[in-house]
């Protein structure tokens, strides 16, 4: 065994969708026992308006879904600027997908707002939108 060299890296934090630091409005419904969920959970809607938001501290954030064929799109924001959409339609379902990713120009306090839509693209079935988890980069 050796000790790796080099400058030491920061964890990163990942929030579940079950933390406290993640705030849901709107009807959500939460699974549980899912084995391939982070943490065995998942939370999803498709009720337009329904949402998430984590506020963290950081330089990079990742949200974290399940992409399938009845799911739709979001709207993604990072500390009330513009929002960016996402659609998580895929024919097949894929599990522990990094559906948003955002580079932030300064390490602080920010907060992620993940919107449902209620919209999907033309061969989705639904318009479901999954939160697993939101990871946190320090760097």
């Amino acid at each position: 065994w050796a000790t790796a060299q080099g400058p030491a890296a920061k964890p990163s934090r990942v929030f579940d969708d079950t933390d406290a630091a993640v705030k849901h409005t709107g009807p959500w419904q939460r699974q549980t026992g899912l084995q391939p969920a982070h943490a065995g959970t998942i939370s999803s809607s498709d009720q337009k308006g329904a949402a998430v938001e984590a506020a963290f501290e950081g330089k990079r954030v990742l949200w974290f879904s399940k992409l399938g064929d009845n799911c739709g799109k979001a709207r993604v924001s990072v500390d009330g600027g513009p929002p960016e959409e996402v659609d998580t339609y895929s024919a097949d379902d894929i599990w522990g997908v990094c559906a948003y990713r955002k580079e932030l120009p300064v390490l602080g306090k920010h907060v992620l707002r993940i919107l449902v839509t209620g919209d999907r693209s033309a061969r989705a079935k639904g318009a479901l939108i999954h939160v697993d988890g939101i990871r946190v980069e320090p760097e």
